[in-house]
């Protein structure tokens, strides 16, 4: 991939290319949730231990959906026990962390009935759990993987960061969870000119020794002309045939960010330093943080939302190498998301100051930002050594599942699985729990960070209960 500053680009030109190719935000997304290609729409992604990536509702799975179990409890409590209290959670992976969740809360209220405590079995029966998820072939897989429980579970298939789900609010009372979300937004990428002025990058997908008999091959300026670019609507017929997908090169031409309005308006909020002389690092744009962050601001009348990513405030996004703030394929492979776009997931690192403006212009309140330790203490639930057995044995069920090829991803993970002598007696296990508590706890250096944010009418309902 070659990055081309196009500063002197005639106007024609510059209106053609953005026409026929995708903006650097479009072809992430794209290459994320494309029908025909995208990482997420496909089935390509294979979740937890031995797959593409690992969560924290994975890798600490059950505590961590009985933080969020906890923290819901708390906050049913606080807002006056309602009849009916949702959480709502956005993006749910293949659902794990909703089986932890609704698990947890049923287990105690089973409990509790026999000691005559009925906090927690009104809660119970006030419960319901709702998934927001924008793929279709996603919430197939949360469905097989939750099994019965599924028929408990509400979906409502919608992008949030693009337009509000329908027949919103879905209720008075909502705690919203969005573990990883913010940051496989796709993300614009803004870099000088070199005029100094503020451009956006689109992608131009070429094919080397392309034929011109070829009616949607192109000829692009500043392309070399021995190739021939791929137009966006027609990048899947050449990604599908993996002759023609190795001979694809990626290149970056830099168009004036006015020629993305939304984009430059974004800009010139947060950033306006952007269009003032000199020369500044990339920087990723995500104006879509926004519109998710409004949307999810209406889905109930009295709300909090728990947002939880890797990600930092402006300062670290101004100062911050490229390479450090956008990733595909697994952590810590060095590979840009050029390398197998539709196979690789692709992650930035999220900017929170533009998530935080963006709540506060929403009429929300940031309760809090910081460490995402924070959830462990505000649920009362201790990371202790009993919970680490817990998740051990939770582990150790489910490689024993993996090695006799149970469960919904059962063809992936039965031909991933190896033995060792440590292993079978869950040593690497046990690091990896210890390691994973560490991290989430602060012990271990980590940018994963938690913001929570507060309705102002639900502010109103939490003051006058106490």
């Amino acid at each position: 991939m070659k990055s081309s500053p196009s500063s002197a680009l005639p106007a024609a030109e510059v209106a053609r290319i953005a026409r026929l190719f995708p903006s650097y935000r479009d072809f992430v997304d794209d290459a994320l949730f494309h029908p025909q290609w995208g990482y997420y729409s496909t089935g390509q992604v294979r979740f937890g231990e031995g797959g593409h990536y690992d969560t924290f509702p994975l890798a600490l799975s059950p505590m961590f959906g009985r933080m969020v179990a906890h923290y819901a409890f708390r906050r049913w409590r606080r807002v006056g026990r309602p009849a009916r209290f949702e959480v709502c959670e956005i993006g749910a992976g293949n659902g794990q962390l909703c089986l932890d969740v609704l698990v947890c809360a049923t287990d105690r209220a089973r409990r509790v009935r026999r000691a005559r405590e009925q906090d927690w079995a009104r809660f119970a029966d006030a419960l319901r759990y709702r998934i927001i998820e924008r793929s279709p072939a996603l919430i197939v897989r949360q469905r097989e993987h939750l099994g019965p429980v599924a028929e408990s579970v509400r979906w409502t298939c919608a992008d949030l960061s693009q337009r509000p789900a329908r027949r919103t609010p879905f209720g008075d009372h909502g705690l919203v969870v969005a573990n990883e979300v913010l940051d496989c937004l796709a993300h614009h990428k803004v870099v000088p000119r070199r005029d100094g002025r503020p451009g956006v990058a689109f992608v131009v997908p070429t094919l080397r020794g392309a034929a011109p008999s070829k009616p949607w091959l192109r000829l692009v300026a500043g392309v070399r002309p021995e190739q021939r670019a791929v137009p966006r609507d027609q990048l899947a017929r050449v990604l599908a045939d993996e002759r023609l997908r190795r001979q694809v090169d990626f290149e970056e031409v830099v168009l004036p960010i006015d020629t993305l309005p939304k984009l430059a308006s974004f800009a010139r909020r947060h950033y306006p330093e952007f269009f003032a002389p000199g020369q500044l690092p990339p920087y990723f744009a995500c104006p879509d943080i926004e519109q998710l962050v409004r949307n999810t601001a209406r889905l109930y009348r009295h709300e909090e939302a728990l947002w939880i990513d890797y990600g930092h405030t402006r300062v670290f996004h101004l100062t911050t190498s490229e390479r450090r703030r956008v990733f595909a394929g697994p952590p810590r492979s060095g590979a840009t998301i050029y390398r197998d776009p539709g196979r690789d997931d692709i992650t930035f690192l999220v900017d929170f100051s533009v998530a935080g403006a963006a709540a506060e212009r929403a009429g929300m309140e940031v309760a809090f930002y910081g460490g995402q330790a924070a959830l462990a203490r505000r649920s009362g639930v201790k990371l202790d050594e009993h919970a680490r057995d817990l998740i051990l044995r939770y582990r150790m069920l489910g490689w024993m599942l993996t090695v006799v090829g149970v469960g919904p991803e059962r063809d992936w993970r039965h031909s991933g699985v190896t033995w060792n002598k440590r292993a079978g007696k869950g040593g690497r296990m046990r690091d990896d729990i210890r390691r994973g508590i560490d991290e989430f706890l602060g012990a271990r250096p980590s940018i994963f960070k938690l913001m929570i944010l507060r309705s102002q009418a639900s502010r109103e309902v939490a003051g006058r209960r106490r």
